[in-house]
């Protein structure tokens, strides 16, 4: 298994995203009893999100993200996905 960082601004679609933000938690809380997420939350500022999945390819973490409410209604305005190595990690 290996994380992956997803990190996106948010598209101008406010009212839509948290309209959908209780069905994005949903699915994230789901992934999080299944393994799949690490972490997630958005910026202070609210450009944007972070989301660490733990799947077993990039493959996989892009099917987890199309799966997602937000993705339904492009939140999304650009985004990067990496694989993250993991050095420390407090408590």
């Amino acid at each position: 298994m290996a994380k992956f960082a997803y990190m996106f601004t948010f598209a101008d679609n406010t009212e839509e995203r948290l309209a959908t933000r209780p069905a994005h938690r949903e699915y994230l809380a789901g992934l999080l009893e299944q393994g799949k997420l690490v972490a997630s939350g958005p910026f202070v500022d609210d450009t944007g999100a972070l989301i660490i999945y733990e799947a077993a390819d990039e493959a996989e973490v892009r099917e987890l993200i199309a799966n997602d409410p937000y993705s339904e209604i492009g939140v999304a305005a650009s985004w990067t996905l990496n694989e993250w190595n993991r050095v420390y990690n407090a408590g």
